[in-house]
């Protein structure tokens, strides 16, 4: 798949930030740090994620969002 200028332009940006986030925060210590996550921070490693499989991961993090009584 060839990669649109916009996305050649953001994906080593998004990559940066996936290493970032995986050098600081290993094993244990991510999965303590995603109980403490929003979802709208998770869902944003999930968007910068460059593959299937680490999206899936990430996306077991999400938390179940309450439904209101109305």
């Amino acid at each position: 798949m060839k990669l649109s200028k916009l996305q050649e332009f953001t994906e080593k940006e998004r990559m940066d930030i996936i290493l970032k986030f995986q050098e600081a925060f290993s094993g244990e210590e991510r999965v303590e740090f995603f109980k403490e996550m929003s979802n709208e921070d998770i869902n944003f490693l999930i968007y910068c994620m460059d593959n299937i499989h680490g999206k899936i991961a990430y996306s077991k993090y999400l938390k179940k969002e309450k439904e209101s009584l109305q």
